[in-house]
This record gives C-alpha cells, sequence and structure tokens, in this order.
C-alpha cells in the first residue's frame, strides 16, 4: 500500500489550528543586524528583557494556525517576503506572551466585506527557551482538546 503526503504531512512541525491573538513589530534593517546579538533568543527569560520597553511600531493580527516552527497571521499590515518580525502571541488563559524572532515566508491578500486583509506564513527564527516551553504546553493542550472535540 502507497501513502501518499500532502505538503501538511511534510512539515517539520505539526500546526495546530488556532485563533489567537498578536501583536507585533516589523525590524527594520538596523535593528535586524543587531538582534541577533539580543540574549533573549538564547537563554533569557522575557522578564529580563530591557529591549520590550523600547517604543516602537506594533500592529494587530491573528492567527490561523500554530506551529513550533512557523505561525500563519492574517492582519491590516501588508508584508513583505523576506521581512523581520518580533511576534507576540498570548494564548488564551495565559498571563505572559510567547515572543518570537519570525521571518515572513509567504503573503497572500484578499478582500472581504470592501476591506484589504494579508496573510503572512512565518518562519520562526528564534525563541527564548522560556518562550519555547509555554509554546509547546500551548500547542499540546489545544491538540488534546481539538482531538477531544472531534471525537464527539
Amino acid at each position: 500500500m502507497v501513502v501518499e503526503k500532502g505538503w501538511m504531512e511534510q512539515r517539520r512541525h505539526e500546526r495546530v489550528a488556532a485563533t489567537v491573538n498578536v501583536t507585533y513589530r516589523v525590524l527594520g534593517d538596523e535593528e535586524r543586524t543587531k538582534v541577533l546579538h539580543y540574549p533573549r533568543y538564547k537563554d533569557t527569560g522575557i522578564i529580563h528583557l530591557p529591549q520590550l520597553a523600547q517604543k516602537f511600531h506594533s500592529y494587530h493580527a491573528v492567527t490561523k494556525d500554530i506551529s513550533e516552527g512557523g505561525l500563519s497571521i492574517t492582519g491590516e499590515y501588508a508584508f513583505k517576503v523576506g521581512e523581520w518580525v518580533e511576534v507576540s502571541i498570548l494564548p488564551p488563559k495565559y498571563i505572559t506572551p510567547v515572543t518570537m524572532l519570525a521571518e515572513v515566508k509567504w503573503i497572500r491578500s484578499f478582500n472581504q466585506v470592501g476591506k484589504s486583509y494579508y496573510s503572512a506564513g512565518v518562519l520562526v527564527l528564534a525563541l527564548d527557551s522560556d518562550s519555547m516551553d509555554q509554546l509547546s504546553k500551548y500547542l499540546l493542550s489545544e491538540k488534546i482538546r481539538q482531538d477531544n472535540e472531534s471525537k464527539r
């Protein structure tokens, strides 16, 4: 028996359908160079990050699906492929956000009720260990919840 795999099954991390509010900011070229040296994505918890106090313009969006390796977000900002974004998601019932550095890999636009919206698939480039633990726990609990609902 031959089993064919679709594109979803070929991902490194399984995606979970989830609608979660997202706040993100686009990194400029200068900050993009510096951000790789931030300890935040190696061994620092969010509470130790003075950079979070920086003033910046943030955008709001929602997720369509999430995995440990990336997510799909939709909002009113026209993303650009290759753009780096710092994304913060706050899963339901969680106190602190999961913050990650990500790169926009694909974009789509669509109109709904006469308004333009944009979707982007973003690849996680870096994530601190506290955020990774929090994201993993959320994804596992959401997968279990969805599996239980589908069995009803």
